[in-house]
């Protein structure tokens, strides 16, 4: 039995990175799409004819999907599709660029939507695969400065929970995985995008937290572990819906999920006092 083909995006590092390496090393094969190759090349070397390189822009839907049917047509199949690049767009919301808000749903949205739509007609023919959208603990809640990376994310969660509903009838397994942080470059990523100068006074906190947080280390997440854990979630037969990885964002998410249900209780009489007195 031939073995199974991953499409992997933002593979250049980090948890992308990682996951291709385990990848090959199960024996499997993987397209992976990078801006930069370079860091993938020991790994081509080290696994002949089983990584293939897409050098697309992954925000142009045409060129994707150019790269993605030539790296498919050579390997003669698709099985599991792992939407992981993205960045985060840190600073409070009112000093945010039209601009780069944008952008940062180019790349976290709309470049996933590009995937999708260049891998999702390999995985229909077969009837089925496996789609793997890397969504982030940020997914799940909200954080003070962070509102263009979260507004993403939800975003890419909601289309996730409809998409999943589309093609589990057709054998397409969808899940969402919300990773916490881990020790990769990712902070210091968007670190380097906080604004230096022009600050409104009032959100002066929330500059001190990011700083903060971008300058901590000792992140509790292992993106080898984590990489370890999407090849078990890809080999379920019945895999969730969502998968957070890492305790922290198993402890945020708890914590969420307990704050919503809390409030849905003590409004409910409110809620449910606005159907029509007529009833159904």
């Amino acid at each position: 039995m031939a073995t199974r083909v991953w499409l992997i995006t933002g593979a250049s590092g980090g948890l992308g990175w990682a996951l291709v390496s385990e990848v090959l090393g199960a024996g499997e094969r993987v397209i992976a799409a990078s801006r930069n190759d370079s860091p993938l090349r020991p790994l081509a070397t080290a696994h002949p004819g089983r990584l293939l390189t897409v050098s697309a822009d992954i925000t142009d839907a045409d060129a994707l999907r150019q790269a993605v049917d030539g790296a498919t047509g050579q390997f003669g199949r698709l099985d599991v599709v792992v939407n992981n690049a993205g960045y985060a767009l840190a600073g409070p919301f009112e000093e945010l660029d039209d601009t780069d808000l944008r952008a940062q749903f180019e790349v976290n949205f709309f470049a996933t939507v590009n995937v999708l739509r260049a891998a999702l007609p390999y995985l229909r023919e077969a009837k089925a695969g496996r789609v793997l959208q890397i969504s982030s603990l940020a997914g799940q809640i909200g954080a003070p400065g962070m509102s263009a990376y979260t507004a993403s994310k939800h975003a890419l969660e909601g289309l996730s929970v409809s998409l999943a509903a589309e093609l589990s009838p057709l054998g397409i397994r969808t899940t969402i995985v919300e990773p916490g942080a881990a020790r990769t470059g990712f902070r210091a990523d968007w670190a380097s995008r906080l604004p230096t100068g022009g600050a409104i006074p009032d959100y002066r906190p929330a500059h001190e937290a990011l700083a903060r947080s971008a300058g901590a280390g000792g992140q509790i997440g292992d993106p080898a572990r984590m990489a370890k854990a999407l090849v078990a979630l890809a080999d379920m037969q019945r895999p969730p819906l969502r998968l957070p990885l890492g305790s922290d964002a198993l402890a945020g998410i708890e914590k969420s999920r307990g704050d919503q249900l809390e409030e849905l209780r003590q409004f409910a009489l409110l809620s449910a006092s606005t159907d029509h007195p007529d009833g159904f």
